[in-house]
């Protein structure tokens, strides 16, 4: 009598399993590529000009939209991906929904979980 619920309840730990695997698989990539986004932003985004006329380092807010969005491409359609400058700090967030396998079959449970990564670079002139 026993053995039937203990299959059960092993089978949904597994279910539970799983479904967190994904989540916090998609969370590190999103992490991953946060952090290479702002690093490529920091140091793409200066104003090379202004660097080079011996003045200080400035962001050029062009160049660090173009290094963010050619990291965040290989992500695919479903992310979304903001940056700001806080200081001398580029920080990027991105946000994408994750689809989930098994809790898609219980009554009343969200199909989906939004993750979140954020990442701050800054470039300093030695």
């Amino acid at each position: 009598m026993l053995f039937p619920a203990a299959v059960l309840i092993v089978m949904l730990l597994g279910a539970i399993a799983v479904d967190r695997a994904v989540i916090f698989g998609a969370q590190r990539e999103l992490v991953a590529t946060a952090q290479a986004a702002a690093s490529d932003a920091a140091a793409a985004g200066i104003d090379v000009a202004a660097v080079r006329a011996g003045g200080s380092l400035r962001y050029d807010p062009a160049r660090i939209d173009a290094a963010v969005q050619r990291s965040v491409a290989t992500l695919g359609a479903g992310t979304t991906a903001s940056w700001d400058l806080v200081g001398t700090d580029v920080v990027v967030r991105l946000t994408r929904a994750v689809d989930l396998v098994f809790t898609k079959a219980v009554p009343g449970a969200d199909d989906r979980v939004v993750v979140t990564a954020t990442a701050r670079a800054s470039l300093v002139r030695s």
